[in-house]
């Protein structure tokens, strides 16, 4: 949609920027909006059907017209913000409407653990700096763990007291602050712990090729077993008890810890298991992997922290989601607006700038929009003059200019 985004870029005010809004088709899109007044401002943007009927995630009968589209959602019902009065706005592809909303816009957006993280960060104080934000994009707590943990809290202390031999992992659990830091231990125990959690619980009556398509899509289970683990009585546990399933997760869990890092528990930390290889296309040919990835790096976070670290059942515990790109924008002062991307601005594997910003993304640091000191090379535009006297039209000009003045 370059119009939408043409007009975008265009805007000067709030209605200019809902102008343009108004022309996304596809994707279904969340914008944001701040401009140097102090003005924010939030709108969901694309073409959603009016159903008939409530959705569903079966086929359809596609040879009846009862299922037929009624339309699209007009642009002006669609969920927005503009200055609210708890002065933030905060998106993490998180349902942005409540059950009074009268429309249906999807069935599957991510669970709810990082947008109530971030909302419970910005309600800690009023003002804010670039660093603060900054900081805050870095934030590897994991509510769900700690959600989780507290409804299995009473089978946890239970193996705590019986002294099973998953008594010092069990109690770490239940101390642990949720904090997914790549060196910690009680990161790495609850992950595996969770998967074989999921594995035995799902698997037994889903069957192995049903699971892992079920669960591919990690967060798009992850709620519903939440729901199951939450209820011991749950029908899920009429066969096995919540306690017994807790019990045999967490010694598989020790097991394969234990198989993959080695006996001594302080070895096993997060980042050895949850690693992070930044791949260039052609990398997934075998013989250039080696010349053309970058990493692996120990990595951090999880699937619902706001620092992202993503993972799939299929392939525990590898980091294969997170930030594209990071960015602080300072409105008042545009110098110190900084951004940061996971390995470098090329993609010829042989620049020196293919992963120059690997180790800024990752210790949390940021690149100045504008820079500290003139750059040692330079890429000029010249636009295309239109008009000339000799009836002409030159062509664009692209000027590289290898060394650049010392006063910039």
């Amino acid at each position: 949609e370059f119009f939408s985004l043409y007009g975008v870029n265009r805007a000067r005010n709030w209605h200019d920027f809902l102008v343009a809004l108004s022309h996304q088709t596809a994707p279904v899109l969340n914008y944001l909006y701040a401009d140097q007044d102090g003005n924010i401002g939030y709108s969901l943007a694309g073409k959603i059907p009016v159903r008939s009927r409530s959705p569903s995630f079966l086929p359809l009968e596609g040879w009846s017209r009862r299922d037929e589209w009624q339309g699209y959602i007009p642009f002006t019902e669609l969920p927005r913000l503009y200055n609210p009065p708890e002065g933030v706005i905060a998106t993490a592809n998180n349902k942005p409407v409540d059950g009074s909303y009268r429309h249906t816009i999807s069935g599957f957006f991510e669970p709810p653990y990082r947008i109530q993280r971030i909302r419970s960060l910005l309600a800690e104080k009023n003002r804010w700096s670039v660093d603060d934000m900054a900081k805050m994009q870095m934030d590897v707590v994991s509510l769900h763990a700690k959600t989780l943990l507290n409804h299995l809290r009473a089978d946890l202390s239970q193996l705590v007291v019986d002294g099973a031999k998953t008594k010092n992992v069990a109690d770490r659990l239940l101390k642990w602050d949720g904090h997914c830091h790549g060196d910690s231990v009680e990161a790495a125990i609850y992950h595996v712990f969770y998967h074989r959690l999921t594995v035995n619980l799902l698997m037994p009556l889903l069957g192995e090729e049903l699971f892992f398509g079920y669960t591919e899509i990690f967060n798009q289970s992850l709620v519903p077993v939440d729901r199951i683990l939450a209820n011991p009585n749950s029908v899920w546990f009429t066969d096995c008890s919540r306690l017994k399933l807790v019990a045999r997760s967490l010694e598989q869990a020790v097991d394969e810890l234990a198989h993959a890092l080695g006996g001594n528990i302080a070895r096993w930390r997060w980042g050895r298991i949850h690693t992070l290889f930044l791949n260039h296309n052609f990398g997934r040919l075998a013989f250039l992997r080696p010349c053309l990835s970058l990493g692996p790096f120990p990595s951090f976070g999880d699937n619902t922290t706001i620092n992202l670290g993503f993972y799939r059942h299929s392939d525990p515990y590898r980091h294969t989601v997170g930030a594209s790109l990071r960015a602080v924008i300072d409105f008042s002062d545009w110098r110190n607006s900084g951004f940061i991307l996971p390995s470098g601005p090329s993609g010829h594997p042989f620049s020196p700038h293919y992963g120059d910003q690997a180790t800024l993304w990752r210790s949390g640091r940021r690149i100045s929009i504008f820079g500290s000191k003139p750059a040692d090379r330079c890429l000029v535009l010249t636009p295309e003059r239109c008009g000339t006297n000799e009836g002409t039209k030159p062509n664009p000009g692209i000027e590289v200019v290898e060394e650049l003045p010392k006063d910039g």
